[in-house]
């Protein structure tokens, strides 16, 4: 049997955990192994096989090659989907897609949750910027003053909710604004925000 490359193990593992921390926990396939490592697909395998052994990967074939950080990174949180993006602006028609997940903190999620991308600047006064992650609760309903993911005749947007006399009023947070009201003539409301992911600039 062939002897084992050390270093070549070294980096493999190594890889394995850069993988998992850039891609929120996530196994890098076969394939890609064998791109970084530059290696046959059944050298690939015996190296896998052989971090197996040492106790550094658990592995039991197809999409189920697993480290100890990974293992770490799953505890506590959950994968939440990102989809699509949502108008911090007019209302506007938007794709609903999944374009990725993020490994978000079981203590953030109430419910059935999904993320979205914000664009516009009608939320700004509240710290909602363009390229944002938004974690939304699935909801139909909201409370007065909650901050909502609406469906109107004119599409969907983000805004803050309020109820007068029966009717809603969606309210933008950017003091910039002329018009900051929205009284649409349809409303569905599809989730409340809960948090903004966003990175430091």
């Amino acid at each position: 049997m062939r002897t084992m490359n050390q270093e070549k193990i070294e980096r493999l593992a190594g890889f394995l955990n850069q993988y998992a921390r850039d891609n929120n926990g996530s196994s890098p396939s076969l394939s890609e192994i064998m791109e970084y490592m530059s290696m046959s697909k059944a050298t690939a395998y015996r190296y896998i096989l052989e971090l197996e052994k040492r106790g550094l990967v658990s592995y039991c074939g197809k999409k189920t090659l697993e480290t100890e950080l990974q293992r770490k990174m799953r505890c506590g949180f959950k994968r939440i989907p990102i989809i699509g993006q949502i108008v911090c602006g007019s209302p506007d028609e938007q794709e609903e897609y999944v374009s990725g997940y993020l490994a978000i903190p079981e203590e953030w999620i109430d419910g059935d949750c999904f993320l979205l991308r914000a664009y516009g600047d009608s939320m700004i006064d509240i710290g909602i910027e363009k390229d944002d992650l938004i974690l939304v609760k699935k909801t139909e309903t909201a409370k007065n003053g909650e901050v909502v993911v609406a469906l109107t005749e004119n599409g969907n947007t983000l805004k803050r909710l309020f109820w007068e006399n029966g009717k809603s009023r969606l309210h933008a947070e950017n003091k910039k604004y002329k018009k900051k009201d929205i009284y649409p003539r349809t409303l569905i409301i599809q989730g409340v925000a809960l948090k903004v992911i966003k990175n430091i600039r």
